[in-house]
């Protein structure tokens, strides 16, 4: 599957966000959208998701709207009440704990599995977000500051688990960091760079 943005802008009042933004990001490609806060980041990736509509331009997907997209938002969106095993077990609609277990110690060390995450650290809670937007399988991924929290060590290995994990589906990765991961395609700076 194929994104393609043509020309799209975005203004909230007097104040334009995006202008006349423009790229294509083929399959098994990473284009890393990046920029100060408030520059654009995350509402282009809401008009790429479909929540919000464009002032002008284009957003177009080969072979259609895709079914499902893997997202991580700017907030992880768990359920604290529940452990990281079960918050990925409803995302991803598998019965199988162990196998989700054993996708989550790719990133969490054992004794973080089985705690409700309200008791994880913010790097632990970021990193169970990041396992349950990658596992269901969408056909793009949307991921919003993945490495928010997280020591470069941790960092490091989630940018592993991403690569290994996207397989063939296009990633759309916005990052407020200036170090942008070596594994990039290409990179879309929005905004002025201070």
């Amino acid at each position: 599957m194929t994104l393609t943005l043509r020309g799209v802008c975005k203004s909230f009042g007097e104040r334009p966000v995006l202008e006349n933004v423009s790229f294509t990001l083929a399959p098994g490609k990473v284009l890393c959208v990046t920029g100060p806060s408030g520059c654009g980041k995350t509402t282009l990736l809401r008009i790429v998701m479909g929540l919000e509509k464009p002032d002008g331009g284009e957003v177009l997907w080969s072979g259609g709207t895709p079914r499902r997209l893997g997202v991580l938002f700017q907030e992880d969106r768990l359920f604290d009440g529940l452990d990281a095993v079960e918050n990925l077990r409803l995302a991803a609609g598998e019965k199988d704990r162990e196998a989700l277990a054993s996708a989550l110690r790719q990133l969490l060390p054992e004794e973080a599995l089985h705690r409700s995450v309200s008791e994880l650290s913010g790097g632990q809670r970021r990193r169970v977000a990041l396992v349950r937007a990658l596992r269901p399988g969408g056909e793009a991924l949307l991921l919003d500051e993945p490495f928010t929290g997280l020591d470069a060590a941790s960092a490091n290995r989630a940018g592993d688990y991403i690569r290994r994990e996207m397989g063939d589906r296009p990633l759309l990765l916005a990052l407020h960091r200036k170090d942008i991961p070596d594994w990039c395609d290409d990179v879309l700076t929005l905004g002025a760079e201070t």
